[in-house]
């Protein structure tokens, strides 16, 4: 039993098969659409309406605000659109001091009103103290699980990444942050909760020249992963009759979906399943959830990896000079101790014999390792990180399919994408292309496809929310 040989056992079991991309789109639209339809099925796509109903053209004038609380730090942001596609941006950054996390609602919110009056003070002088009633429109990103009702109403149904405020949980979020700002005369209105992939959406379509065609599709490929879209309001069935008609006399014919794809095909009908993921999907604390998210973000990448190669030193091919499992370097024992960003430095190494790959295992993992080593382990980052790119490419082709973007006379279809892999992660976007053509756009509607990179998505994204508010 060889290194090479395991090693190319390994690299074929994370091969994505043109048969495997043409399956997910397939199934990827019919979740999709079961979800559009009704909340019943679970193992769906949940396809969540955001009422987000008005899409940026780019032409758009004035100046809106923006709050992100996403986990520790909370964002204060200003946008000023000048009409042109282009934009200001000035932010400012604070950190969520640990008592308020545990809390009440009227500490932590009374917080983050403070810090959007201070905002204003620093880089708006007058608006705080203007006298008359003008208001400015602020758009939220909060990024907790939410029960989102109206463009600008959600109720929070639990909390993550360390909060644990009970008297939250079933309130509704945006009339305690707006209490707040009340309370302290701030002159602003919270006229939507926003979500970071639709952010990603909105902020595309605002910049994008429109020469690389509509943005149809915002995405983020990151930490985690998602993707928004905008569906025709006939099609989103969920949504009780008297919201659509009432919609509909407003003009209004389409509705941002957040399709939170991540847990697409949590049964695993279609996505690989190796025994390297199920070992991942052990260590999370949503076994069973997010099956898609698990085999392509950044969060999960360099776990797969890790647990490749002690594997593979069970099995006595590599880093042989170790006896036992217990003997090995600390950080290869740990789960999440290899980032992704390793991964990508592993990707692109063409120096002698691997050097820089030799450098990069030593600091972050403190592990030497030998030529042949490392050529093994370049191989097994090659077809991770392409597996994940492949994956990739289903939820975006089964949208476009779905949405039929690529109808008309040489119509050219632009999607927005944010996320430290989609723009950092070497190839990751030709690989995603490569996959594209292999399904049903096939390579003519992958030519003209344009993925390009939303800056500031989520603050920017957040803002242009707000402009779905009807006056």
């Amino acid at each position: 039993m060889s290194l090479d040989t395991e090693v190319d056992k390994i690299v074929s079991e994370f091969a994505v098969t043109q048969e495997t991309l043409q399956k997910g789109v397939e199934r990827f639209i019919e979740l999709a659409t079961a979800g559009l339809n009704s909340d019943e099925d679970k193992y769906g796509l949940p396809m969540i309406p955001t009422f987000v109903t008005s899409i940026p053209t780019g032409k758009e004038k004035g100046i809106l605000f923006a709050a992100d609380l996403g986990g520790t730090n909370f964002r204060v942001c200003s946008v000023a659109l000048n009409g042109d596609h282009t934009f200001k941006l000035i932010q400012q950054k604070s950190h969520i001091p640990a008592e308020l996390m545990t809390s009440t609602s009227d500490e932590l919110f009374s917080y983050l009103a403070s810090k959007v009056k201070n905002f204003l003070e620093t880089h708006h002088e007058g608006a705080v103290t203007s006298t008359g009633s003008q208001k400015f429109k602020m758009g939220f990103t909060f990024s907790f699980p939410v029960s989102q009702t109206a463009l600008n109403a959600g109720t929070l149904l639990r909390w993550t990444k360390g909060f644990n405020i009970p008297d939250t949980v079933g309130q509704e979020v945006v009339s305690l942050f707006q209490m707040h700002l009340d309370a302290q005369e701030i002159p602003v209105t919270v006229s939507a909760l926003s979500n970071d992939t639709v952010g990603t959406l909105l902020a595309r379509s605002y910049t994008g020249s429109n020469k690389e065609g509509t943005t149809v599709l915002g995405c983020i490929f990151g930490t985690g992963t998602n993707g928004a879209y905008n569906e025709k309001l006939e099609n989103i069935k969920k949504l009780p009759a008297e919201v659509r008609e009432k919609l509909k006399a407003q003009g209004v014919t389409h509705m941002v979906i957040n399709t939170e794809w991540g847990s697409f095909d949590n049964q695993l009908k279609v996505l690989p399943n190796t025994k390297y993921d199920a070992q991942v999907d052990e260590l999370t604390g949503n076994k069973g959830f997010h099956m898609f998210e698990k085999r392509v973000s950044g969060m999960f990448l360099g776990e797969i990896l890790r647990h490749i190669l002690v594997d593979l030193h069970s099995k006595g091919v590599l880093f042989t000079q170790y006896a036992s499992y217990e003997s090995l370097p600390h950080r290869l024992r740990t789960p999440w101790d290899l980032d992704s960003e390793v991964l990508s430095l592993i990707e692109i190494d063409e120096s002698t014999n691997l050097q820089a790959t030799e450098l990069s295992l030593k600091q972050a993992l403190r592990l030497p390792t030998t030529t042949e080593e490392r050529l093994a382990i370049q191989k097994l980052t090659r077809a991770v990180a392409k597996r994940s790119a492949y994956l990739a490419a289903i939820p975006i082709a089964a949208i476009l399919h779905m949405t039929e973007s690529f109808k008309g006379h040489n119509v050219e279809v632009d999607v927005g994408a944010d996320g430290s892999v989609v723009e950092f992660y070497p190839g990751f976007r030709t690989m995603m292309r490569d996959a594209i053509a292999q399904t049903q756009i096939g390579a003519k509607g992958e030519r003209r496809l344009h993925i390009n990179i939303a800056k500031d998505g989520s603050s920017v994204g957040a803002a242009l929310c707000a402009l779905s508010e009807k006056d």
